[in-house]
């Protein structure tokens, strides 16, 4: 715990002499709290009322494994993207056997 600084010594000193007396509990009072929890416990489900749960975890994950299979595959490119990428990969291989560094030509089309 922390410990107070001097200055509130006073403060504390004062709320320890003003306190108010605690009330003294009821004497049922553990019996009417069990009594209030036990209203509001949830039913216990049984063994049959599970079971019916596998079935339809199992289906709903065969679902999300089949959607999100299909939603991961990725699109084929077009002829047009094809042929920007194969322009880039020619140009790109020029300019890394060309002897000369000034005929460097990047050629990025979309």
């Amino acid at each position: 715990m922390t410990k107070f600084s001097d200055r509130d010594s006073n403060l504390v000193n004062f709320l320890c002499q003003h306190r108010p007396q605690v009330p003294p509990a009821a004497p049922d009072l553990e019996q009417q709290i069990l009594q209030k929890v036990k209203v509001y416990r949830l039913p216990t489900t049984s063994k049959r009322a599970r079971l019916w749960l596998v079935p339809s975890v199992a289906a709903a994950g065969l679902a999300l494994a089949i959607v999100g299979y299909r939603v991961f595959i990725p699109a084929r490119p077009t002829a047009a993207e094809l042929a920007s990428v194969e322009k880039f990969m020619e140009s790109n291989w020029q300019s890394t056997v060309s002897e000369n560094p000034e005929e460097e030509v990047f050629l990025l089309t979309y």
